[in-house]
């Protein structure tokens, strides 16, 4: 038995557990039920700790998002490839409490790649060069990906 391993389990419990919480509601704001962000987030964490050692150590939380949000995003694809064929009994967003349901909705009417970068900088504060290391694109790209974002909800909340 490695003598590291626990020390190691516990350096990563240490840096990522923290985040745990956030990522759920990332994850559940791209594919839109709860119960499969969750186990989005399981599969992030294990694939985290599997590639604990090639993480940098810099910023832990765009670290778990960026492998968090690819799962998310290939889910999700993978869901509107089965749609057509498989009918749904209830609507992804039942769990969104009444209030927050026109947010939800304007949120969900976004492009995949708008979502995640307005979530990311309004909610979580990351920059666009941030968001755009993260995602793999350029941060010019991530600007444009925020104005269009954001004229959808001013558009889509002003009109309900």
């Amino acid at each position: 038995m490695d003598a590291a391993a626990p020390a190691r389990d516990d350096v990563f419990t240490a840096t990522v557990g923290q985040h745990y919480p956030g990522l759920v509601r990332r994850l559940t704001a791209v594919v839109g039920d709860r119960e499969s962000a969750l186990d989005l987030a399981q599969e992030t964490y294990l694939r985290a700790y599997r590639a604990w050692d090639r993480f940098d150590g810099t910023d832990a939380r765009a670290w778990l998002y960026t492998i968090g949000l690819r799962l998310a995003f290939n889910e999700r694809d993978r869901r509107r490839r089965w749609s057509g064929l498989l009918s749904r009994r209830a609507g992804p967003q039942a769990w969104v409490a009444s209030e927050d349901r026109g947010l939800h909705e304007a949120l969900g009417g976004l492009r995949r790649e708008h979502r995640a970068a307005l979530l990311l900088n309004a909610v979580d504060g990351y920059t666009q060069a941030e968001i755009g290391a993260m995602l793999d694109v350029p941060p010019g790209t991530v600007a444009s990906w925020l104005s269009r974002a954001k004229a959808h909800m001013r558009e889509v909340l002003n009109d309900a």
